[in-house]
């Protein structure tokens, strides 16, 4: 089996095991306003009072495990990427999402904020709703790792991700849209509530790969930045300029970006990627790799080896730079597999997080709260990392 193969199976496994059943939750859900030190908590979050009142028949469509979030610093929020289906209103995402909620970790409280104006998903039957001749929004899609947020226009950019299945059995209106979509960057204002379409995006740089790219926010650099599944096309799309151009690799990815998601080290204007066991550093000034330390010494099953399974930590996702503490947080299927890679030292710290299952989720860090907050689909947990010698591993540190 080769990598990518290997690595798809171990992320389904993952992806039919969380929407099969809800994950087990590493404890009973603790009050906001007090979180355990290095202890995964689930969150309690009243998602049915999130949907949209108005709309009678909605309800969450939570089977796409393949879109990452975004922290909205301005308002110290987690945006989800989700699904929201109603026959009333026209939606039908499939196991795409179509919708962006709001999740609030100092309270627990969420809201919907946008749903596509398309009917039709990964089942196919695309069609517009008639809310899009005013307001045309993105496709329902798997996002991957190919959203971001940029603090001083607090707004979300989109691009790229799965959408092909919405061309089965779609209007000729849906499918000239859905081809226009292919070759445009779309932003969200948060101010405004709607999304504005630019047309250019990297295919028509490079016709790539829509699946496992990557995208983020250079500020710095005044950009957002590109990489493809691959890792061997590199882009950057100038905010002023509004667009997009081909830039050189200096030297090759040592890993596959395939499936893998990122987290960004505002210390050094690092964008850290990370899958199982692998991770690396891409410095955009420089535009070069750099390998990281593994945390674990993790080998795949012989191929030869029909019965043996992969350890599960080969397919996890989940990394996250905490800048108060200069380390990178890595997730694993239980609490207990949490990593910690303490930056200066170059080494790697195992916490001890609980026992208890995890999915494999979508990471990002609340300096307000002090918090690593996760979420897959609507089940979010919080996280507070506590360096060893800093304190009880047990005690309960406030706000």
């Amino acid at each position: 089996m080769s990598l990518r193969a290997l690595v798809s199976s171990l992320y389904l496994a993952g992806t039919l095991a969380t929407t099969a059943a809800e994950p087990a939750a590493p404890a009973a859900p603790a009050a906001p306003a007090e979180v355990p030190a290095n202890t995964w908590i689930k969150a309690a979050v009243d998602w049915k009072a999130a949907l949209p009142a108005e709309i009678k028949d909605a309800r969450w469509d939570t089977t796409d495990g393949y879109s990452d979030n975004i922290w909205r610093s301005k308002t110290g929020t987690v945006i989800i990427r989700t699904g929201i289906a109603s026959k009333s209103a026209g939606y039908s995402p499939g196991f795409y999402t179509n919708t962006s909620a709001e999740w609030d970790p100092r309270t627990d409280t969420a809201k919907c904020l946008d749903i596509a104006n398309w009917t039709g998903g990964s089942y196919g039957g695309g069609a517009l709703l008639a809310a899009y001749k005013d307001h045309p929004t993105p496709t329902p899609r798997h996002t991957y790792d190919g959203i971001c947020y940029v603090e001083g226009e607090d707004a979300l950019y989109m691009m790229l991700g799965a959408n092909w299945r919405i061309g089965s059995n779609a209007t000729e209106e849906a499918k000239a849209e859905l081809a226009k979509d292919g070759e445009r960057t779309w932003k969200y204002s948060f101010e405004t509530k709607r999304w504005t379409c630019i047309e250019d995006n990297v295919w028509k740089l490079n016709k790539c790969s829509p699946y496992e790219n990557h995208m983020t926010h250079w500020a710095a650099g005044g950009k957002l930045i590109f990489l493809n599944d691959g890792g061997n096309f590199y882009a950057e799309f100038d905010l002023k300029a509004q667009k997009w151009a081909k830039a050189d690799l200096k030297n090759k990815c040592p890993m596959s970006l395939y499936n893998a998601r990122s987290t960004w080290d505002s210390k050094r204007s690092l964008w850290v990627l990370r899958l199982g066991a692998n991770l690396c550093t891409f410095d955009p000034a420089k535009r070069e790799f750099a390998a990281l330390p593994k945390p674990w010494d993790i080998a795949p099953p012989a191929k030869d080896d029909k019965s043996a399974k992969p350890d599960p930590r080969l397919g996890g996702k989940g990394v996250c730079y905490i800048p108060k503490h200069d380390a990178y947080l890595i997730t694993g299927p239980t609490g207990d597999d949490t990593m910690v890679y303490r930056v200066a030292d170059g080494k790697w710290e195992s916490v001890k997080g609980g026992a208890a299952a995890l999915p494999n989720g979508y990471c990002q860090y609340s300096p307000e709260l002090d918090l690593v907050v996760m979420n897959y689909q609507l089940d979010c947990f919080r996280f507070r990392y506590v360096p060893a010698g800093a304190g009880e591993a047990g005690e309960k540190v406030k706000k």
